[in-house]
């Protein structure tokens, strides 16, 4: 059996040098994609359907550091992952809804003539009027709103069974979210990363050295 000693070290050392080295071009590379996503801006494109598309880089960090860079510095993002016994993504984001002139053209004009004008400005929208006997129009309307995106696992109970789910939070207390999809791509791990290739590698390994 000692002749297979040598020959199975090598196939080890290779599978471990092969890991090694696979581990660090992913770390690497994984820093330098997070380096560009923190320094990254939003950009805009019209999309094939036609209507613009915001698009900006994507951090890949782990839990660890998801805690200590965001969740640790924003008490709302943390509340809203605590539902999840796992986190795989988190999406924010802005949005502002305008609209120029909405003008509103009464059926029957008011015998009285009159004008009045003012501006309206809440929390989640704000806007100007004008009204007069013939209609009213509102301009520069304006209406804010953060929306918070989390994909994770969530259980029913401790020791249930793990379900895959999307989460969408609106501030703006009057956007009622009405559809919602939500799709995960499933990327299966390289043979060598799979930890029965290692369990095997090794049980082999002790077998030839006896």
């Amino acid at each position: 059996m000692r002749k297979y000693i040598y020959p199975t070290a090598m196939i080890i050392l290779l599978l471990t040098l092969i890991f090694s080295i696979e581990r660090c071009q992913f770390y690497n590379q994984n820093a330098n994609a997070n380096f560009k996503a923190l320094t990254d801006s939003i950009t805009y494109f019209t999309n094939r359907l036609g209507t613009q598309s915001a698009s900006i880089k994507t951090l890949e960090i782990e839990k660890s550091l998801l805690n200590q860079n965001l969740l640790a510095k924003d008490k709302q993002l943390a509340t809203l992952t605590q539902e999840f016994s796992e986190v795989k993504s988190i999406i924010r984001y802005s949005q502002t809804t305008k609209y120029d002139t909405i003008t509103i053209t009464y059926k029957d004009t008011i015998s009285c003539i009159f004008s009045r004008f003012g501006k309206v400005k809440t929390k989640w929208y704000r806007f100007n009027y004008t009204t007069n006997n013939k209609g009213i129009t509102i301009d520069s309307l304006t209406i804010n709103n953060q929306a918070t995106a989390i994909t994770g696992f969530k259980r029913s109970w401790f020791l249930g069974k793990q379900t895959l789910t999307t989460t969408v939070t609106n501030t703006n207390p009057n956007i009622t979210i009405t559809s919602l999809t939500s799709a995960q791509v499933i990327v299966p791990n390289p043979w060598y990363k799979r930890w029965y290739v290692w369990l095997g590698a090794g049980v082999i390994g002790g077998m030839l050295t006896r």
